[in-house]
């Protein structure tokens, strides 16, 4: 099968092609996407619940064998189920694989959830991507979330404050490297993993605090992230003089004045083969954090356009279903407010 016979098929059974490899519709009373899958595959996905898996994974196999044989396996994702049919096998492959296997999960009592994503009501007029499948939303959620991410932008382009979110960033940096600080000196190991967190809390001291979400809170968060790796070294270093020299803490705690003002500590710290592993973690931790770190306001309003703009019609609707757009409308305060 090609591209084209794929997209022949799709839209002479009504389905609604939303790329060159992907169509939407309803069929067998099933909200279903079928993409194409290679020239011998096709995959027909549904969305699922939670549990679907667990209740109908192991007799949907044992239906699917005995209904096409090996011509057809399941796989399950977070919300969605495919399975996968060989095209190059079936001859009608509409006929006797789509709806074939939707016969099979008919059969078994499986449906698809009818709740709306956003307000978890019924009665949705859209449908949107969601893994491998689409799932069911009312286009005015989805307005909502738009209409709420522009003013949630709008208000915070107004009232955030780089002050406070530089504070907030500080503050998020020292409870970022607290898992290190503890791995470092009570396991005498350095996890790779725990250095993500210092850029991570520090993004989310800085939005926490109200600072204006915008590029300063990624400059600030990498910032601080650096910072966190001076500031743990200094400890390191601390903490060795008190083992070597049997201080208590409290000695080790009247060493911390003079160390940070000693530039001879700090340049002999940095050229130790700690700090150059440490600096390279954090490097690697910001690397790995960079989707979240260098999230604005801006974003998350593109991101509400972009979901709202991949919707399709679905028509679970019941006649004369009326939206309120009030229902829908998410919570547009301000990080932190109750």
């Amino acid at each position: 099968m090609t591209k084209a016979e794929f997209k022949e098929m799709c839209e002479s059974h009504g389905l609604r092609m939303v790329s060159d490899i992907r169509a939407v519709g309803t069929e067998r009373g099933y909200l279903v996407s079928v993409q194409y899958a290679g020239k011998k595959n096709i995959s027909v996905n549904l969305p699922a619940g939670k549990d679907d898996q667990k209740k109908y994974g192991r007799d949907l196999k044992l239906e699917l064998k005995n209904r096409l044989g090996k011509n057809a396996s399941s796989a399950w994702g977070d919300g969605w189920l495919t399975v996968f049919v060989d095209s190059g096998k079936i001859p009608d492959i509409y006929c006797q694989g789509v709806t074939a296997v939707l016969d099979v999960i008919k059969g078994l009592g499986f449906t698809v959830p009818d709740a709306c994503d956003v307000c978890g009501k019924s009665g949705c007029d859209a449908a949107v991507p969601h893994g491998a499948a689409y799932r069911p939303v009312h286009r005015a959620c989805l307005e909502g979330a738009v209409t709420g991410a522009r003013t949630k932008a709008d208000a915070n382009r107004a009232g955030g404050s780089y002050l406070l979110g530089a504070v907030g960033a500080l503050l998020g940096m020292l409870a970022g490297i607290l898992p290190s600080v503890f791995s470092i000196l009570a396991l005498k190991r350095i996890y790779v993993l725990l250095f993500m967190l210092i850029p991570l809390a520090s993004y989310a001291g800085y939005r926490l605090l109200k600072g204006r979400m915008d590029y300063t809170a990624l400059v600030l968060s990498v910032v601080f992230s650096l910072l966190g790796v001076v500031l743990l070294n200094y400890i390191n270093f601390l903490w060795s003089v008190k083992v070597e020299l049997d201080l208590t803490f409290g000695q080790m705690l009247s060493l911390v004045g003079p160390a940070l003002t000693d530039k001879t500590v700090f340049k002999e710290l940095a050229s130790t083969e700690d700090f150059f592993k440490c600096l390279v973690f954090v490097a690697l931790g910001i690397f790995l954090a960079w989707g979240q770190i260098s999230r604005t306001a801006k974003a998350d309003v593109k991101d509400a356009q972009g979901v709202l703009e991949s919707a399709v019609p679905y028509s679970s609707a019941p006649a004369g279903f009326e939206y309120d757009p009030a229902d829908y409308m998410p919570d547009t305060r301000s990080d932190g407010e109750q």
